[in-house]
């Protein structure tokens, strides 16, 4: 059912340690037709910037023993004030968000054009933590957390760089993981209609399906979700999301998306068309 994997982090990712090489010898041996290579670009400063040089460096190298290697990477959205003072500043040192009644603007790393000028060819753009109010990352609340989610994955949605909107309703302390349904279908809807106005891919995440923390109906409820995407006519990738070990993750994924109704040759490939 799963034929590539457009999520891998490489050690060029800070959180990370697999080598390209390793990574497309064992995607070769699990016959995986492509493969991208998504290093972070979490924020705009010479450490997130340098590390994705280096990975489109490599992934270019590799790419004559290795062609079915593509070049992308995981965009995550960043207040707005700390962009800006990255901006001014070259560093996130030294930054206090300022306080304000309104949830903070959002930005992403880099424009479309400097990542294609690095050989990028498509962006996962994906919510990770909350950048609504100072120190998001600290403040778990659910109904709020909820809300935020949706609002950064909405944007994301109708953003021009985002090509595949990564781990939907992915939480790293997993607040919504024993039951989908506490996510308003309403919100899902709304998420839905944006991806598929500007003709965006949604993700399959292994996340979902292997976290510890996620209960099996959470799990069953998650592949649901994500076939009724898949049957309003949104593409769905496959991507693992894999940091420190490449193995093939493959069957545990399928058995929940088997029994959700998806069958060979549902998941999608990104099209050339749609790779920039």
């Amino acid at each position: 059912m799963i034929h590539s994997d457009w999520h891998i982090h490489s050690e060029y990712s800070y959180d990370a340690s697999l080598p390209i090489e390793t990574i497309a010898k064992n995607a070769q041996e699990m016959g995986l037709c492509s493969i991208g290579i998504t290093d972070h670009a979490n924020f705009n400063d010479e450490k997130f910037l340098g590390d994705l040089r280096a990975s489109a460096e490599h992934v270019k190298e590799k790419q004559a023993k290795y062609p079915f290697l593509v070049l992308g990477v995981e965009l995550t959205p960043i207040e707005k004030p700390e962009f800006d003072y990255i901006a001014k500043t070259g560093t996130r040192e030294g930054y206090i968000a300022p306080i304000q009644f309104a949830p903070f603007d959002i930005e992403l790393a880099a424009t479309k054009e400097e990542l294609m000028a690095l050989g990028v060819r498509y962006a996962i753009g994906a919510s990770h933590w909350r950048v609504d109010v100072p120190n998001g990352r600290k403040l778990p609340e659910f109904d709020a957390s909820i809300r935020e989610w949706y609002r950064q994955q909405m944007w994301l949605a109708c953003d021009e760089r985002v090509t595949i909107l990564g781990h939907p309703w992915y939480h790293g302390r997993g607040l919504w993981y024993e039951d989908f349904s506490v996510i308003p279908r309403s919100m899902n809807m709304d998420i839905a209609a944006a991806l598929k106005e500007n003709g965006k891919y949604v993700e399959c995440n292994s996340h979902f399906f292997y976290a510890s923390n996620a209960t099996e109906k959470f799990r069953h409820q998650y592949a649901e979700f994500l076939r009724e995407l898949f049957e309003m006519g949104i593409p769905v990738t496959y991507g693992s999301d894999s940091h420190d070990g490449y193995s093939d993750l493959r069957s545990g994924v399928e058995k929940y998306l088997a029994a959700a109704g998806f069958a060979d040759g549902d998941l999608s490939e990104v099209a050339e068309e749609h790779l920039w």
